[in-house]
């Protein structure tokens, strides 16, 4: 009886994986060594890897949504984590994209830059500056470092969109940008 209800109980938790819960356990800086054991217990299975000091890949779960996570490592430490769902249409991206963000600014406090709910004077502002709209209203950022936590949105094919929420990701676009 007790397998049975601890079965349950990990399943429940697999499926309630989100990228608050991934990025709080697995930050830039950790070692790469415990990744794999951490993915294993999130229910995720490895892609491909390419050894501590490259990159690793996962399918797993987001939210319900199916995932790859990519971990990027350098001399056994963690440089940079993405976790990237695609959808089939625009509404559904940014569904996926706002339910994140909620969770992700629950725990991070308001984001420095929120892309998916700029408004118009803002929007008008940054267009007189000369900065790319198309990138600035599909980007969530809250910090300007490396470490910090973004959410970008982006179309990828007729029908495809990408999901990608990051932490150890270069903001230099956004800081060109903003």
């Amino acid at each position: 009886m007790k397998i049975i209800v601890l079965f349950l109980l990990a399943l429940f938790v697999v499926e309630a994986v989100s990228a608050t819960q991934r990025m709080s356990a697995i930050r830039p800086g950790n070692a790469c060594a415990g990744i794999m054991e951490i993915e294993k217990n999130l229910g995720s299975h490895e892609l491909a890897d390419t050894g501590p000091a490259g990159v690793s890949k996962y399918a797993g779960k987001e939210d319900g949504k199916d995932a790859t996570i990519i971990y990027k490592c350098e001399k056994g430490i963690l440089t940079e984590q993405k976790v990237v769902v695609t959808a089939s249409s625009r509404d559904q991206a940014y569904d996926f994209a706002n339910a994140q963000k909620s969770q992700l600014t629950s725990r991070l406090g308001e984001p420095l830059h929120d892309g998916l709910e700029l408004g118009i004077w803002s929007r008008l502002f940054l267009g007189f500056k000369g900065a790319d709209l198309d990138y600035l209203t599909a980007v969530v950022v809250w910090g300007r470092a490396t470490q910090d936590v973004m959410i970008l949105v982006r179309q990828t094919g007729e029908n495809l969109w990408e999901i990608s929420i990051s932490q150890g990701t270069s903001k230099i676009e956004y800081i060109l940008n903003s």
